[in-house]
């Protein structure tokens, strides 16, 4: 027996929608792209799924499917009944000469039982089977590292730099290609891309706990942080640890700079702000520019408690939560800052958008003028399929947030792993609070970049520093500052796991690691 399309194509569909049953209803697109079935025909299929009773439409905005029933009372053979897929192992019918009740053929008995128990199979078997941690969701995970995959297959341990685009944030912005006005325009067409902006600002608000008004569209943090960085400071106190995109302006700037202290982990000391930085004078308004968490080492801020400090002493607070941003629960009103950047490729969004949030009543000097765009704050069209992506991207960053912890089982469990297998290995900022996803990890007297490219050969992608200071040989700026020697800084790759990163992905890395990190010419 070979099963048809239809019966195929239902069952993978609605193992997806119980596989996401907690985020509600999903659009067919959705499905469709996750899947990689052919949208037109799942539209078909759920016709008699849903008169069957299998699963039900929402109405609203986003519409969708959902489960009419919890997936463990759902069988697959129910699932195949309701498309019509015929599970039978004979041709035999009472039609046919060759074969009939009457009269049947030499081998109707042994078909004809073998579909029988192929239909008591597939009505023991329920979705709740088929999806992950069921009896049929896969392979047990083995010792192996290799086991289960695809030749070729590479693991992308990368997040940290770019994640992978959500199925969500494409299925947004291909809608939004076809949506022809311009969101300044005043008629129905002007009206519909205003719409698909709106919509995208609210998402992102929710994901950081901020107004919609206070969202401004970027082109990326990059312009973010730059266009705070610009403002007619006296004084800009920030860290050695700051993105190039902080410390770039700062220092290309004419403000008077004053660079906060920080410990053996790269975290800035309150204590010693409050007792040494803030107590001095300031000759007009000041502003201290501080990352929620580090691009490379993971390491969190106490941007809040410094913030406060700050506030007290009447300075401005903006914040780089590019990192941070769908990898720890930000509340932008709790944390007390006046301003904070966002991009939208760091959570599974498009590139080339971002956001600055900013704080109401706080008025900034446009960077970009020409155009009353983003209530007159920057000027230019907006980018309506990329805002559309980001704030679908944002969603599903605000969804994902329950399953940080998993992430950081995984992380916690590679770093062990990489200790038994390299005991010289040191983990940096393991002594603080990082974000559950990202290690930085240094072999002594092993060239960082070395250590990359046999990695990439080896079919897995890690980074060594910042992506966004690729072309550059040299030691790292963030483990400098540290007080880390020449020989970590130069040796230190980053690896960063994100919510599609599985059990496999880590077992590959640890099989290229044991080879590599062993290898002896690494340092040339």
């Amino acid at each position: 027996m070979e099963l048809t399309t239809k019966g195929r194509y239902a069952v993978m569909a609605m193992a997806d929608l119980a596989g996401h049953a907690d985020e509600g209803a999903i659009a067919l697109s959705v499905v469709a792209e996750r899947q990689s079935l052919p949208l037109a025909y799942l539209e078909q299929l759920f016709v008699p799924l849903r008169r069957a009773g299998l699963v039900e439409s929402a109405r609203g905005r986003s519409g969708g499917y959902r489960l009419a029933k919890p997936a463990a009372q759902i069988s697959i053979a129910a699932v195949m009944e309701a498309v019509e897929e015929d599970t039978r192992f004979t041709r035999c019918s009472h039609n046919d000469p060759r074969c009939s009740a009457a009269t049947p053929c030499v081998t109707h008995w042994l078909w004809t039982a073998l579909s029988e128990t192929t239909g008591e199979f597939l009505a023991s078997v329920n979705l709740a089977d088929v999806i992950s941690g069921g009896r049929y969701s896969g392979r047990p995970f083995v010792a192996s590292p290799t086991a289960g995959r695809a030749a070729g297959k590479r693991t992308y341990l990368d997040y940290n730099a770019t994640a992978p685009l959500r199925p969500e944030a494409k299925v947004a912005m291909i809608a939004a290609l076809d949506v022809v006005g311009n969101p300044s325009s005043v008629h129905a067409e002007g009206r519909r891309a205003r719409a698909v902006v709106e919509s995208a600002r609210e998402s992102i608000a929710r994901l950081v706990g901020a107004k919609p008004s206070e969202i401004v569209f970027t082109s990326g943090a990059t312009e973010a942080n730059n266009w705070v960085v610009a403002q007619p400071w006296a004084t800009i106190l920030t860290s050695g640890v700051e993105h190039d995109s902080v410390l770039a302006p700062v220092r290309s700037g004419r403000s008077e700079i004053v660079m906060l202290p920080l410990d053996q982990h790269g975290v800035v000391s309150v204590k010693e702000v409050a007792e040494h930085v803030l107590p001095r004078s300031f000759s007009g308004p000041s502003l201290v520019a501080l990352q929620l968490a580090n691009n490379e080492t993971g390491v969190v801020q106490p941007v809040g408690k410094i913030a406060e400090l700050a506030r007290s002493h009447g300075l401005r607070v903006h914040t780089d939560a590019v990192q941070a941003a769908g990898r720890v629960a930000i509340d932008f009103a709790a944390l007390d800052v006046d301003t904070l950047a966002l991009s939208a490729h760091k959570l599974g969004g498009p590139k080339g958008i971002g956001a600055l949030v900013i704080r109401d009543h706080i008025d900034l000097v446009p960077s970009l003028r020409g155009g009353g765009q983003e209530r007159h704050r920057r000027a230019g069209t907006e980018n309506v399929a990329a805002i559309a992506g980001f704030g679908a991207a944002a969603e599903a960053a605000l969804r994902d947030l329950q399953a940080v912890t998993a992430i950081q089982a995984l992380r916690d469990q590679l770093e062990a792993d990489i200790k038994r297998i390299s005991p010289g290995a040191v983990i940096i900022g393991d002594g603080a609070t990082r974000l559950g996803n990202t290690t930085a990890l240094a072999l002594p007297g092993k060239l960082a970049e070395t250590l990359v490219i046999r990695l990439d050969l080896a079919g897995i992608a890690v980074s060594a520093g910042s992506a966004c200071s690729s072309g550059k040989v040299g030691a790292s700026h963030v483990l400098e500052a540290m007080g880390l020697g020449h020989d970590i800084a130069a040796g230190t790759i980053r690896i960063s796991l994100g919510p599609a990163t599985m059990k496999d992905d880590i077992a590959a890395f640890l099989t290229a690691w044991t080879t590599i990190a062993g290898a002896p010419a690494l340092a040339a």
